[in-house]
């Protein structure tokens, strides 16, 4: 009788202990869901594909950024582009990110031979055939001659001749760094400037941007984002004209983000609890990536 009774309670706790699970499986999902609305709501409805829609034929996407670690923005694309064996990515940096923080792993000295390293590890997870660092000083690009930086562009774009462009918008620089702002504004004036040249390659610009929803939980959270995004409705961001699934490359995202090990401070702020929760369930939440259409030849 005791034999009994003992495994009638286990039973009834097992029971318990399943149901419980469940409601936390269906509370988890339904919170899953609900942010992933909040974050996919803007002003417009904004077509989502499994893909990035590129042109036929496109044989090079070449990246333009000015720091190691900015191409984590677009990573979960760029993984996807990986798959595709007969695109070449091409990434292009202008800083090497020297004037960035340490994070306590480097001397500041060996910083920017440290950057340059790990975006070597990050550009080999998200599947860069070829990596150029232009050399011109990280946080100092406003001091810098816009024609000299865009002459080594130019010079980039002949090599490999990328019939797409992925950079910053010329608006905020994504999220309000001075950096970020120069490098979208002088690629966009080359492309402006070749536009009528027969061997200009480039046939599309584009640059990351973010829903309405996403801004709002970005300003939210991200000291970042509070710090430097404008308040000026005319300098944010571009609207986008289209996202793409990401969710399938969260692995390779956060293996991406892990690679800038210097950086691990910005990617607290910007990605907050991206080391603490699985990729499967972060990734779900923040499954997209969103673009505009800048400049088309």
């Amino acid at each position: 009788m005791a034999e009994f009774s003992f495994y009638g309670h286990m039973r009834m706790f097992l029971k318990v202990i399943v149901i419980l699970l469940l409601s936390v499986a269906a509370l988890l999902s339904f919170f899953v869901l609900y942010f992933r609305y909040q974050l996919q709501k803007h002003r417009q409805p904004v077509p989502i594909y499994q893909a990035f829609p590129l042109p036929d034929a496109t044989r090079t996407v070449m990246i333009i950024f000015a720091h190691p670690d900015d191409e984590i923005a677009i990573a979960g694309t760029l993984a996807q582009m990986k798959q595709q064996r007969n695109l070449q990515i091409v990434g292009v940096y202008l800083t090497a990110g020297e004037a960035g923080k340490t994070g306590g792993l480097v001397p500041k000295e060996k910083l920017a031979e440290t950057r340059t390293k790990e975006l070597q590890q990050a550009g080999g997870i998200l599947g860069f055939r070829q990596l150029e660092m232009l050399g011109f000083p990280d946080s100092g690009l406003k001091n810098t001659s816009p024609d000299t930086v865009k002459a080594a562009l130019l010079a980039a774009i002949k090599r490999y001749r990328p019939e797409v462009i992925i950079s910053f918008d010329d608006k905020v620089g994504l999220y309000g760094h001075p950096d970020h702002l120069h490098t979208g504004q002088w690629v966009l004036e080359l492309c402006r400037q070749q536009a009528d040249s027969a061997n200009f390659p480039v046939q599309q610009l584009y640059c990351p941007t973010l829903t309405d929803g996403m801004i709002e939980l970005a300003m939210t959270i991200s000291q970042t984002f509070k710090r430097n995004y404008p308040q000026d409705p005319a300098k944010r961001l571009p609207p986008p004209d289209f996202g793409i699934h990401v969710s399938q490359q969260g692995e390779q995202k956060l293996q991406a983000i892990r690679a800038h090990r210097t950086q691990k401070h910005i990617f607290d702020d910007v990605f907050p609890f991206h080391d603490r929760i699985s990729p499967r369930w972060y990734f779900r939440l923040f499954g997209k990536e969103y673009y505009a259409l800048i400049w088309k030849k």
